[in-house]
């Protein structure tokens, strides 16, 4: 478990009582587990959750405390059960939906012949909303995750979502551990990640390998334990050539697992890193963070407390490809050019 005390936000903190749990979709995990018959309780949004299955096989979901009883909207693809949290008790709104992640080609809805399944974990973090999902602005140079400068990084937030654009080499922790003979490394990966609410984070990805490209899907989410703790889920299915052959199932859930083991580590190591050093990135009212924090404050105080300050779009965009371009040909060039001098010298 990570122990991680919390900080303050600063001047751009959300203006509400930390103990609100934030208003949006929350991922409990695959929803087959939920499936075996019986009653599910579980603590969240610091109350006791249950979760069963009603005569048609639909998973239901309700809030039980002393002074009140809630039934929650839900929602079931892609093989994962999602719950609508709002204190206000509104239903989730039209305009902020999950994205279908399979087309349902199988058996069943949530199969797909061209997609692995899931490969799941979850760790039990001391930590708060806030500080999950500040890795969409640190990750991508954080040391635990790149192995050196990344090509492309930018930040888009917009309304309810806030959107990571990477491009870079890979720190050598999301390699295949113990591949096999002459397999092929990641070299390069391609990500697009958005966080659909306060705590679903999707991520396409497109690793670029020596051989072929390897196409990816990650889920990242989370939901409040109480104050204190929280449950952090990553998933990842792994395009398969079809037909999907056996060998070739039992290699991308391989490489899925090994992803989930590496990102789940990064983030840890990230908040290990946040406690340890007290280090955050600059509060500038400009600063990726700073706009962070206006961004999530949405999800923390009533809906008709939401301002405009909360939800325009905000833009942040590192592209070292053409400076790294300039400076390798200058490199070539000046490297020709000593070669040249020492022959006329000699």
């Amino acid at each position: 478990m990570v122990r991680v005390d919390p900080q303050p936000l600063g001047d751009q903190s959300p203006h509400a009582d930390p103990a609100r749990y934030a208003r949006g979709w929350h991922c409990l995990g695959l929803s087959h587990r939920f499936r075996d018959g019986g009653v599910h309780r579980l603590t969240a949004f610091g109350v006791t959750l249950q979760v069963q299955a009603d005569g048609q096989d639909q998973l239901t979901a309700r809030l039980e405390a002393e002074q009140f009883a809630q039934d929650l909207s839900c929602l079931e693809q892609d093989g994962l059960f999602y719950v609508w949290h709002d204190p206000q008790g509104n239903p989730p709104p039209q305009d902020l939906s999950i994205p279908r992640l399979r087309s349902g080609t199988g058996s069943e809805d949530d199969e797909d012949l061209e997609w692995s399944a899931w490969a799941w974990k979850e760790t039990t973090l001391t930590a708060s909303t806030g500080q999950v999902m500040e890795h969409v602005v640190h990750l991508a140079d954080s040391p635990h995750v790149t192995k050196g400068e990344q090509l492309y990084f930018k930040n888009v937030f917009e309304g309810q979502l806030a959107t990571q654009y990477f491009e870079g080499p890979l720190h050598h922790s999301y390699q295949l551990q113990d591949p096999a003979p002459n397999a092929a490394t990641i070299q390069l990966a391609d990500s697009v990640a958005s966080y659909y609410g306060p705590a679903v984070m999707i991520a396409q990805l497109d690793y670029v390998m020596e051989d072929r490209n390897l196409d990816a899907i990650v889920l990242t989410a989370h939901y409040p334990i109480d104050e204190r703790y929280l449950v952090l889920m990553t998933g990842v299915m792994v395009r398969t050539e079809q037909p999907p052959g056996p060998e070739l199932k039992t290699a991308a859930a391989g490489h899925a697992t090994q992803i989930l083991r590496s990102i789940t580590g990064a983030v840890r190591a990230q908040l290990d890193d946040a406690a340890a050093t007290g280090c955050r990135a600059a509060r500038g009212a400009s600063s990726p963070v700073a706009a962070l924090h206006r961004w999530y404050s949405q999800f923390f105080v009533d809906e008709q407390d939401v301002s405009p300050q909360m939800t325009e779009r905000f833009e942040y965009e590192v592209d070292t490809t053409m400076p790294m371009d300039l400076w390798t040909r200058s490199s070539a060039r000046n490297l020709i050019l000593r070669r040249v001098n020492g022959k006329q010298l000699a």
